[in-house]
């Protein structure tokens, strides 16, 4: 009895040694800290930056990615969608320059009949057709780039919160709910996004999909974002006849207005030169809260549809890899800036 005794006693000295061993290993072992460097880039720019070899990657909305990748130098390796499901992208907004509710509900009803044809699979092909002409890209890369994306209704407002707190945590949101006089981020969410309007259409949708609300009497200016496939449900609402059925005529009463990326956006509804605006969840955010812009949220575009693209003949694979490498993204608060910080948050994060 007693020499079993003496062999647990010697047993749970030898596995006590080997686990202070390991502990002292683990302490022991540097911490080595890894960092990437960010530049703030164009599209365009991001394109000739990774053929050249100045950057070892880049984070863009489609149909960029897909582009690369059907061009031959670029590869996927990090789809938004794959490490933050039901991200909010893009939004279609209003600013307060429309008191009509007529309005707002005919800019509900035709973004859904969009959303809803683009996510019909019959209408594949037609969806394809449409995102070549609005982007100017190949088909074959559209129907990538469209893969990718998912295209909604209306955004997620639990996704949404976890936008603002990454923005006010990294200091892009210069003010918290609080001293806009909301108790919570929740009731600014609220005020922010009207989803009355969207909850009211699409419950007489599904009663009867032909539904259409009565024509609307005034103009409108909408922007949007040129050549960006998140906003295809624009192209789609043009092409298919959703603004005429409500009452606005291309050209004549709605008028459909271009801009490069969602800071000139904001710049036009800041400066009333646009009533409405299909644009990111991100330069809204920052437009409603450090400026006080009055702009409201009506309709979801898309979620994912941002990929991390790096060259086809790198040796990088995963993540890790990118370890004191430089990418680019389209600018600080953009949401493929918020993406790349959830997608590398153990990095030291440096700009260039």
């Amino acid at each position: 009895m007693k020499k079993n005794i003496y062999i647990y006693i010697i047993a749970f000295i030898i596995i006590f040694l080997l686990l202070l061993i390991a502990a002292i290993k683990v302490i022991d072992k540097p911490h080595i800290e890894k960092s990437i460097y960010v530049a703030s880039m164009t599209p365009q720019e991001m394109e000739a930056g990774l053929k050249d070899g100045a950057i070892a990657g880049f984070i863009s909305w489609e149909p960029y990615p897909a582009k690369t990748v059907f061009e031959g130098y670029g590869r996927y390796l990090v789809n938004s969608s794959d490490i933050w499901k039901n991200h909010p992208c893009c939004v279609l907004a209003i600013s307060d320059n429309i008191k009509d509710e007529d309005m707002i509900g005919a800019l509900v009803w035709m973004h859904i009949k969009s959303t809803r044809f683009i996510n019909d699979p019959i209408n594949w092909n037609t969806v394809v057709n449409y995102g070549s002409d609005f982007t100017g890209v190949d088909k074959t890369a559209i129907s990538i780039a469209i893969n990718n994306t998912e295209y909604l209704e209306f955004p997620d407002m639990d996704e949404t919160r976890k936008v603002f707190e990454i923005m006010s945590r990294t200091g892009v949101l210069k003010k918290s709910p609080a001293s806009m006089g909301y108790e919570n981020v929740d009731e600014l969410l609220s005020n922010l996004i009207l989803a009355e309007y969207y909850n009211e259409t699409w419950k007489k949708l599904d009663v009867d999909p032909d539904w259409i609300p009565n024509a609307v009497d005034g103009n409108i200016r909408l922007g949007y974002i040129d050549g960006d496939l998140h906003q295809l449900g624009i192209y789609v609402a043009a092409q298919e006849g959703y603004f005429n059925q409500i009452g606005l005529i291309p050209d004549k009463n709605i008028h459909l207005m271009k801009f490069r990326n969602g800071v000139t956006l904001t710049n036009a509804l800041d400066q009333r030169e646009v009533d409405a605006a299909a644009f990111g969840m991100t330069p809204l955010l920052m437009y409603r809260v450090n400026e006080n812009g009055k702009v409201y949220v009506i309709n979801g575009l898309n979620s994912g549809g941002s990929s991390l693209i790096v060259r086809v003949d790198s040796d990088i694979q995963s993540i890790d890899d990118l370890n004191g490498k430089t990418i680019a993204t389209p600018g600080f608060g953009s949401i493929q800036d918020v993406i790349l910080r959830k997608m590398f948050d153990e990095f030291t994060i440096r700009t260039v």
